[in-house]
């Protein structure tokens, strides 16, 4: 009888290993260059911090790029944490083109620490993003 279980259990589990398979979120070349397009523009845009149109313009162009990762995002099947994860990066991008929206002067140091988190957490993303099933 404990054989038979055991063999009823084995051959269960490459099934398993099956549903668990297809339950995670594939690799999207899509999400991968619109996150990696955010990287490199945030990149790009902390060295441009002392001039404070150019940083005007890359913050709004950075919270217009967030907020189309996470709109695509947001209809892939299983992708829960990318959701959310893109929100916060949305958050981050869109609270630094507020803030030029609203202030008359943003400091050289303060635009250069956002881009510099947005790039980091698109880097992050992005790992996540690459290491995904083909």
């Amino acid at each position: 009888m404990k054989k038979l279980l055991l063999l009823i259990a084995l051959s269960l589990l490459p099934g398993c290993t099956l549903v668990d398979a297809y339950m995670l979120t594939h690799f999207d070349p899509n999400e991968y260059k619109l996150i990696t397009d955010i990287r490199a523009e945030a990149q790009a845009s902390k060295g441009q911090c002392n001039n404070a149109v150019i940083s005007k313009i890359n913050a709004d162009k950075l919270a217009s790029d967030t907020k189309l990762f996470q709109l695509y995002s947001e209809h892939i099947p299983r992708n829960n944490d990318m959701i959310t994860a893109s929100k916060d990066l949305n958050e981050i991008a869109q609270g630094l083109s507020n803030m030029y929206a609203k202030e008359t002067k943003v400091s050289s140091g303060f635009c250069t620490i956002k881009f510099q988190s947005i790039e980091q957490s698109a880097n992050k993303l992005q790992t996540v993003l690459g290491g995904r099933p083909r």
